[in-house]
């Protein structure tokens, strides 16, 4: 089953294949101008690459749709050069990759729909952001049924990353976003389309072990509760 698409997605989104994995899609921090080389594997369609990807008039991209068909995520990948190799497509491109980890939570978890807490446990802590970088687009946020008072458990938390995946699940569920750092926890928490606004009280159990394993970034967080008077009850 092809769980990736290609194709366009500026000035419209246009799938034009689909393809069974990539490689050398996730970088830490993409260069403006700079190329870097990836490797398309099981292409459907390759002749598209050296029918469509040059003709200057469009920018290209890797798609995530869902088994549904539904776009969930899409990422800049415009093919500078390419070679094609039997079933693989080697491309130098000026793209923004995902995150560490994004690829291995799309093929085994986000591509199905997230059904279970704690599955982002199953990557490694540097996997996470990859995780989070999903969960901010593919939720679904019950905006009728927003909680008010939520409760997470520090021995889940081993890393900074993991505060951020406990608390969005905590608040919307398996999969559930609610920020994936400091700034973007204050947009959460300002925003009604994160489900903001409407947090009063978080519940931090086992939070001692938080405050030893996130040391200075465990105090800001507290202290980020409390600027915006969500009270926040440490056990």
């Amino acid at each position: 089953m092809r769980k990736f698409c290609f194709g366009k997605i500026y000035p419209e989104i246009e799938v034009l294949t689909t393809f069974h994995d990539i490689e050398n899609f996730e970088i830490k921090k993409p260069c403006i101008g700079k190329t870097y080389p990836v490797k398309i594997i099981g292409c459907e369609k390759i002749s598209i690459f050296s029918t469509e990807c040059l003709d200057g008039e469009n920018d290209y991209g890797i798609i995530l749709k869902d088994q549904y068909g539904n776009i969930k995520q899409y990422y800049f990948l415009n093919p500078a050069q390419f070679k094609i190799t039997n079933d693989y497509v080697y491309i130098n491109a000026y793209m923004y990759g995902g995150s560490k980890g994004v690829l291995k939570a799309w093929k085994n978890y986000f591509y199905h729909g997230v059904k279970e807490y704690n599955l982002w446990k199953n990557l490694k802590p540097a996997e996470r952001q990859g995780w989070l970088e999903l969960a901010l687009r593919c939720q679904n946020i019950d905006y009728e049924n927003l909680k008010t008072i939520i409760e997470i458990d520090g021995s889940d938390i081993k890393c900074y990353n993991d505060f951020y995946c406990t608390l969005g699940e905590a608040l919307h569920g398996p999969g559930g976003y609610f920020g994936r750092n400091l700034n973007a926890l204050v947009d959460c928490i300002c925003s009604p389309e994160f489900g903001g606004g409407k947090l009063q009280k978080v519940i931090w159990k086992n939070s001692k072990r938080c405050r030893w394993k996130l040391k200075r970034k465990f105090k800001m967080i507290v202290d980020l509760f409390h600027e915006f008077r969500i009270e926040i009850e440490l056990q």
